[in-house]
């Protein structure tokens, strides 16, 4: 059981047209599953700075601008964990090392191609790159205990 919430935050990194940078988690909840590149939040640091460092870290990928696109609580139900994520979508991106660090791998894929952790295909549809079926979502949800709310950069200009 979590005794607060992990403040983390994640980016959005756009390849090719269409196309979206993907780990694979190593550990934690969602180990195994298909993720944003993301973590938690240092002491000191932003949340745009550790979207951008654990871009680097996990997939191998410098950003530039980082657009937040939400904010997100997302927990399980049975309280094993609870996060507050900070969403950002990456401008341009340079490949400079492999990543690696805590993933199992990195996959540039188009979003119709795979179908990564439900909290993703959520924060994919809002920021609007992709247009997974919300049914969908909300079945993994309701499936895998995640309770999930979000608020969207973009309907209120809020985060910028």
């Amino acid at each position: 059981m979590t005794t607060k919430p992990t403040i983390a935050a994640l980016a959005i990194v756009p390849t090719a047209p269409g196309q979206v940078v993907f780990v694979r988690q190593q550990r934690g909840p969602y180990a195994g599953w298909l993720l944003l590149p993301g973590g938690k939040v240092e002491f000191g640091e932003s949340a745009h700075d550790a979207a951008r460092r654990e871009t680097a870290e996990e997939a191998g990928f410098d950003v530039d601008e980082l657009t937040p696109t939400g904010v997100y609580e997302i927990r399980a139900e049975d309280g094993s964990y609870h996060f507050v994520m900070f969403a950002f979508r990456a401008g341009t991106a340079t490949r400079v090392t492999g990543g690696g660090h805590h993933v199992d791998g990195v996959l540039q894929a188009s979003v119709d191609e795979v179908q990564p952790h439900p909290t993703v295909m959520q924060i994919l549809n809002d920021a609007g790159v992709a247009s997974y079926p919300a049914r969908d979502i909300e079945q993994a949800m309701r499936r895998d205990g995640i309770l999930m709310c979000g608020h969207l950069a973009a309907a209120t200009g809020a985060l910028a």
